[in-house]
């Protein structure tokens, strides 16, 4: 099948081109609002802060964002990632008072943004991405495991006490859940049961209202009806307004003794900033559906002055945050304008609805912090780790516990040490060349010095130009070792390349590892220059052996050393049985999805592969078939599985543009570009059809309708000359029901007139 690329006249503009999109971005902006209610409520709270602070620094991201750029549907405001961090720097300069320690900490914050702005001028935004992906993976699920310990008290209605360590809490734990009260028990019990289930219960209202204000407001109405003390309640001042506090730069003058702190917390959250921001951008722009690239530094400065007005107004610390995000995607929003309209609407809230929001008791806000922290630290991150390859999972638990033993920006600098000192190990000769004397103990030392070196070093040895008369005109950089320390030169070398040159990466025989990091790079440079429309190459890496099947796992390359063949699981050995039967080509490896023929489809969500993968000719027809699975909005720990068809549409009408059959108002949202058309007599029950023109197809709508008619509800999407077909209602089919929808897609495709052709 053809390579089909984006059209660039879908993709909505930022800036006032955006504005044309308002319908959009409002209702998105709204959704976002509710989330972000009770959500910064419950930031501030368990940062140690008043909660009209969350409001404040939702509210002042929110208005201020959209006009300072550098990302398109990103979120920013508080975050829980950062209330440990926040809490731990009150207890800090307040010498655990957190009333003392909350005016130092807008301080530190004010000069956090100060320095971000120091570092945007200097496009340092790129280098907060030099973290290993794992060690970041691993400060959020050691931030989650914090959140669900410091709020089970106030789950129960128990009492809190503020602690620095995450030890000093478990220590306090069983005193405090001794002291349980019964009413916020079963309230804070019910709303995390409901945080979990609510996206299941029936209706459209469920899915449209975010669990959190949900819980929030029967958490509120239970409290008002039951008489749930106010020391049971959220606090908030009288008059928004009366919420603004100003940062204490007086005390910090007069005070010597605070300012070695002061640097410590400021420098702690200006890295925790940095690298959560960094992580958040990554992974919405991965989600996307429109593929848009975020500009690190520009993030880096519209940061560095939502904190600096945030710290002034007595806010908490701004940074993009993947949740709302996600929920904004979710929500349809199509550029930043739909932060501003959150930003209003909470300002709205914040000002006409103070007294409702005092009746939202703390055990529903516990409940919410803790649902969020269960998703940062799941089982199922651990188990995704594993399969990504042993090696990661040594480096994410080794974090997780040194940061948990520690405090955070410790933490992480030991899961630093752990990465390099694993990358050590795996090219440094065996320690028996010592033994046996191939090698002195000296020249070992040589050795390790020079592999460490090597890991920041750029992995480029040389750039090849294409060379006069060649018709390719690619241009070939030959790599050594590539870890994620030294990925950022590649990065750039890459971008040097112009984007419509074709470009080919070869590792050469002295290249000895290409760690997780590497790879996830890898991947991207690829994705990103196939949008471009200049084909990216990687020769070389099929000699290296992967430490797990997953297409992001670490590789080692080992003269001699073979990959372990592995064993088909059950599902596998179905489809192979069944690509045998039909006479399809077989090939079970897990891979990456690119999206070659840009289906909006597999643009959405995230951790997109595909395995099991039949292929080639049946009837006439040129078919793919294969076992797909990704996390899609709102419950990103969720994996969602499908078969997908992709046929090769015979007819030579590309004109047409794009099609979309859908079940209902199924992925509406995302089909940007498209408008609805009538099918009149056309009709297929259940389904809507939507185009490019105005005017239906009819030999692509009969099409469909006869594969609908013997599959039942499908999603067919055609771009060009390929064909996207499944069930959306159906996980992975069984062979039986893979074998009818073939036998309907050749039959139905034996019906085409043979005069468009």
């Amino acid at each position: 099948m053809a390579d089909l690329h984006a059209t660039h006249a879908e993709v909505p503009q930022g800036g006032l081109a955006g504005l044309r999109h308002w319908r959009h971005d409002a209702i998105a902006g709204l959704q976002v609002a509710l989330l972000w209610t009770p959500f910064s409520l419950g930031v501030a709270l368990a940062s140690g802060a008043p909660a009209v602070a969350g409001l404040i620094s939702a509210i002042v991201a929110g208005l201020l964002y959209p006009f300072l750029g550098g990302s398109h549907v990103t979120v920013s405001g508080p975050a829980a990632a950062l209330a440990p961090v926040l809490l731990w720097g009150m207890l800090t300069l307040g010498h655990g008072d957190l009333a003392a320690g909350y005016p130092l900490v807008l301080v530190a914050i004010v000069l956090t943004g100060a320095l971000q702005l120091v570092l945007a001028a200097l496009k340092a935004g790129r280098y907060a991405g030099l973290l290993p992906v794992t060690v970041v993976e691993a400060m959020l699920a050691s931030i989650g495991i914090m959140i669900i310990v410091r709020q089970l008290p106030a789950l129960v209605g128990a009492p809190s006490v503020p602690s620095k360590s995450v030890l000093d809490a478990l220590a306090h734990l069983p005193g405090q859940l001794a002291q349980a009260q019964a009413l916020p028990a079963l309230i804070g019990l019910i709303g995390l049961a409901l945080m979990f289930v609510w996206r299941r219960l029936p209706g459209g209202v469920w899915r449209w209202l975010p669990p959190a204000i949900g819980v929030s407001a029967l958490g509120a109405l239970a409290a008002w009806a039951a008489g749930l003390p106010a020391a049971l309640r959220i606090a908030m001042p009288a008059h928004f307004l009366d919420g603004i506090v100003a940062p204490d730069f007086a005390r910090l003058l007069a005070a010597p003794d605070l300012w070695l702190p002061m640097l410590l917390v400021v420098l702690t959250f200006t890295m925790i900033d940095g690298v959560e921001s960094v992580a958040s951008v990554k992974a919405v722009d991965k989600i996307d559906p429109w593929r848009r690239q975020s500009d690190a530094n520009k993030t880096l400065r519209a940061m560095g002055v939502c904190n600096l007005t945030s710290g002034m107004l007595g806010g908490l610390t701004v940074i993009p945050n993947a949740v709302p995000s996600r929920a904004n995607i979710d929500a349809g929003a199509r550029t930043l304008w739909s932060n501003f309209y959150s930003g209003l609407f909470l300002l709205v809230f914040a000002v006409v609805l103070p007294q409702l929001l005092t009746l939202i008791p703390l055990a529903a806000i516990a409940a919410i912090l803790i649902y969020i922290g269960w998703r940062l630290c799941e089982p199922a991150i651990f188990r995704r780790m594993a399969a990504i390859g042993r090696d990661r999972l040594l480096v994410f638990v080794g974090t997780v516990a040194a940061i948990l033993l520690t405090d955070l920006l410790k933490g992480m600098f030991i899961g630093m040490a752990i990465e390099l000192a694993l990358l050590l190990y795996l090219q440094l000769p065996s320690l028996r060349w010592i033994l046996t004397g191939r090698m002195s103990a000296g020249e070992y030392l040589l050795a390790a010095v020079r592999i460490l070196r090597d890991l920041f070093r750029s992995p480029v040895i040389k750039h090849r130009a294409a060379e006069a008369g060649d018709a390719n005109g690619s241009h070939l950089l030959t790599l050594r070792t590539l870890v994620g320390f030294n990925a950022r030169h590649l990065e750039d070398a890459v971008t040097g390349v112009g984007a419509q040159t074709p470009l080919t990466l070869r590792f050469t025989e002295s290249a000895k590892l290409v760690d997780h990091s590497a790879m996830e790079v890898l991947e991207y440079l690829q994705e990103q220059r196939h949008a471009s429309g200049a084909p990216l190459t990687v020769q070389g890496l099929e000699r290296f052996v992967p430490f797990a099947p997953h297409p992001l796992a670490s590789r080692l390359q080992e003269p001699g050393v073979q990959q372990r063949a592995r064993a088909l699981d059950e599902r596998a050995r179905e489809m192979a049985q069944l690509a045998g039967q039909l006479g399809l080509s077989f090939d079970p490896a897990l891979r990456l999805v690119r999206n070659p023929h840009d289906f909006i489809y597999l643009r959405r969500g995230d951790q997109r592969e595909t395995c099991n993968q039949l292929e080639g000719v049946l009837e006439g027809v040129r078919v793919q078939v294969m076992d797909y699975a990704h996390t899609s909005a709102p419950d990103y720990h969720v994996i969602h599985r499908h078969t997908l068809f992709l046929v090769a549409w015979p007819l030579a009408n590309a004109a047409q543009g794009r099609q979309v059959l859908t079940p209902g108002h199924y992925l509406e949202r995302y089909l940007v570009g498209l408008d609805e058309v009538p099918l009149g007599p056309l009709a297929i029950a259940g389904h809507r059809y939507y185009a490019a023109s105005a005017q239906a197809d009819a030999v692509f709508v009969s099409w469909a309708a006869a594969l609908v008619q013997a599959a039942g509800e499908l999603y067919v999407e055609r771009h060009r000359d390929a064909v996207l077909v499944f069930a959306p209602a159906q996980g992975w089919e069984p062979p039986a029901r893979i074998t009818l929808l073939l036998q309907a897609i050749a039959a139905a495709t034996r019906q085409l007139p043979a005069a468009a052709a």
